[in-house]
Formats: C-alpha cells, sequence, structure tokens
C-alpha cells in the first residue's frame, strides 16, 4: 500500500513568494496522520499580522474535522480512511494565496506512528541537538573584518552588537543579537551569520532575522518603506550542499541584501548616507 504525505505552508507574502511549513500530512489510504509545529505557527501568525485569523480559523475548521469523526486527538490527529492521496491532490489544487498545501508526495515507506514523526521532524520541525559546534576560523576572520569595516565606523550613531529581547519588543518571542541597526526615515540594519554550520541553526537565524524584521516594520511604522535589511555572509563552503543552496536561495529575495563580510562598508555607508541613529530608549 503506497503512502503520501503532503506539507501544509503558509504564504505571508504572495509577492515575496517564502513560505513557512507549520504542518504536515500523510496517509495510505487505510491510516491519516496530520500534525502542526506550534513554533512554525508563532512564527506564521507574527508574518501574518492583521491576516492572522486566517490561520486560527484554518486550524479550528481542522480540528472541527477530526471531532466530527469521532477521533480522540491532541497535538497529532489520526483517522482511519477519512483522507487519501486522492484528496491530497484535491487540496493541492484548491490552495489559497495564504495557506497552500504541496502536491502529495510518494514515500517508501509503512504509514506508522513512527515513520510520521520521523518525516515530520526532517520537513517541520525539530529540536536543534545541543552539540557544540567546532569555531569557523574563517567565520572568525569575517567577523574581524565586520568590525574594522562597519561596527568601528557607525559606532555610536547607530546601535551596535545589540541584542533584542522582549523588553525592548514585547511582541518578540525569541532573543535575537545584530551587529547594527539604525532608524531615520527608514531601517537600516546588519545580522552576520556563518553559513558554515548546522542547516538547522541557518534556517533559525535566517527565520528569526525576517520574523524580527516584521516586528520592527510593523511597531514603528515602516512596513512597505524601502528599508536597508542586509545579511553579512561569505559564500560557504561545499557547492551543492544544503547550506549553499540555502545560501544561493537569499540572494534572490527581497528582503535582504546579501553581503560578503570584505563590503561590509557599504552598510556603513549606507547609514551614513540615510542618516541613520540609535532609536531606542534603554532606560524605558
Amino acid at each position: 500500500m503506497k503512502t503520501y504525505y503532503s506539507i501544509i505552508s503558509i504564504v505571508p507574502n504572495e509577492l515575496v513568494g517564502d513560505s513557512i511549513s507549520i504542518g504536515m500530512m500523510m496517509s495510505d489510504d487505510e491510516k491519516f496522520f496530520i500534525k502542526f509545529a506550534p513554533n512554525k505557527i508563532r512564527l506564521a501568525k507574527s508574518l501574518l499580522k492583521e491576516n492572522h485569523h486566517i490561520l486560527d480559523f484554518f486550524i479550528s475548521k481542522i480540528e472541527n474535522t477530526i471531532q466530527s469523526l469521532n477521533i480522540n486527538n491532541n497535538e497529532l490527529f489520526q483517522t482511519p480512511k477519512a483522507i487519501n492521496a486522492q484528496y491530497l491532490s484535491y487540496l493541492n489544487n484548491y490552495n489559497n494565496n495564504i495557506i497552500q498545501y504541496s502536491e502529495p508526495r510518494f514515500i517508501a515507506q509503512e504509514n506508522t506512528i513512527d515513520s510520521f514523526h520521523q518525516l515530520f521532524e526532517l520537513l517541520i520541525d525539530k529540536e536543534i541537538p545541543k552539540v557544540v559546534i567546532q569555531q569557523d576560523l574563517n567565520y572568525q576572520k569575517s567577523k574581524e573584518i565586520i568590525h574594522r569595516k562597519l561596527i568601528n565606523r557607525v559606532k555610536g550613531r547607530v546601535h551596535t552588537n545589540i541584542k533584542f529581547t522582549s523588553h525592548i519588543l514585547p511582541n518578540l518571542y525569541f532573543n535575537y543579537e545584530m551587529d547594527c541597526i539604525g532608524l531615520n526615515g527608514v531601517f537600516t540594519a546588519a545580522k552576520s551569520i556563518n553559513f558554515n554550520q548546522s542547516e538547522q541553526t541557518i534556517q533559525k537565524e535566517v527565520s528569526n532575522y525576517y520574523a524580527l524584521a516584521n516586528i520592527l516594520e510593523n511597531k514603528y511604522k515602516k512596513y512597505g518603506k524601502p528599508n536597508n535589511f542586509y545579511l553579512i555572509s561569505d559564500e560557504p563552503n561545499g557547492i551543492g550542499t544544503k547550506q549553499h543552496k540555502l545560501w544561493e536561495k537569499l540572494l534572490n529575495l527581497e528582503k535582504y541584501k546579501v553581503l560578503p563580510a570584505e563590503n561590509a562598508n557599504i552598510v556603513a555607508e549606507k547609514i551614513e548616507d540615510t542618516h541613520a541613529k540609535t532609536f531606542i530608549d534603554f532606560k524605558n
């Protein structure tokens, strides 16, 4: 019996084209599993802003459907003979602008709770293992270049080496460190990321940067403005690796401007040209 799965994604901004995978369904025509990732749902809601009610309604509708089948459920729903590959394909054909279902994909595994969890952790959400990763010497050199060409040049003018917390931004649900950020009409900010580390860590840093930028834009009413958010990263090792493919994808996004460390002075010049300055009062 063939097993198929479909990924449920949220598209916060159709023009940008980015998506966030929030859940997954898997079926073999006899058993059906579905699960959502709470962390991804919180991120999606923060990016949807006033449209977050669409996600609430969608999840509520799924829960009501499961309950109508008289199935006991909590974070994981299982329904027998309720939804098959044909139905998953039907959902894919009727995607709306915000909620998307991927085309059902075949997987050569038996549809069990263990195989479902393994695939869910691989594709949707997995707790990052607490492992010690050897410091990348090349990244250390990049940080030194960034400090010399950018931080030393703008220190005192804008916030440098700042750590955002919920104390600074009440809607922020994670802590995040930025190399620098200033405001004057528009934001000019930079975040350096080491792409020679685990894919999960990179994805978390990039996703949190995206979320932080949106929270700042909404709080200071700069959403839709030509803000300057820079991601400073040298090209990662290993062409064809997941890390390198992710780096290549970011080169084509409009949200960030990706720069190598050697060009960190471009951020400093933008800060000077826009007369960006500090905007957070740490006394409050």
